[in-house]
């Protein structure tokens, strides 16, 4: 794994697919609706595109319950009461590590549920945050997989800012 700084373009996670990196934690139980959400995506295209989740959880063991808990249906949406899914694979970020590196990327602004689309060639091509009230099925970001994996131009926002040195 080749980790995004500011002075590189590329993300070398599963070269030849297109990947995505979903930050996401325990402790904002209000969006766990996102990790369904995002392992619909997986479970949907998991030939071809590579979900990795980071969990930016302060210890490890706190994310291990977690997931254990999701893996046997146990967490719940606090709504609904609807199990809530975590479905691809997921690693601590130990010390957030990585998220700082991501952080960096977006000009220091940064949160959980965030994620990254990364194209074949290895560069980031789309983020997005999420949030309780905006899981993916309300952005357009499953479109921007899509189109990744076709290999067609993604929608714009224009330029990237430029950072003040």
């Amino acid at each position: 794994i080749v980790y995004p700084s500011n002075d590189m373009k590329r993300v070398d996670l599963h070269p030849g697919k297109v990947n995505i990196v979903y930050f996401m934690c325990k402790f904002e139980k209000g969006a766990y609706n996102c990790n369904e959400e995002m392992s619909v995506i997986t479970d949907e295209m998991k030939d071809t595109v590579q979900v990795v989740a980071l969990s930016t959880d302060p210890d490890r063991g706190t994310v291990e319950k977690f997931l254990d808990k999701s893996r046997k249906g146990e967490i719940t949406d606090l709504n609904t009461g609807k199990a809530l899914r975590l479905t691809m694979d997921v690693a601590w970020d130990d010390g957030k590590k990585t998220f700082s590196m991501y952080r960096n990327i977006c000009n220091g602004v940064l949160t959980t549920y965030h994620a990254f689309i990364i194209d074949k060639a290895g560069k980031i091509c789309w983020h997005q945050q999420f949030a309780q009230t905006c899981p993916p099925s309300k952005t357009n970001f499953a479109e921007q997989v899509k189109k990744a994996v076709a290999g067609e131009p993604l929608l714009s926002n224009g330029d990237r800012p430029k950072r003040d040195p």
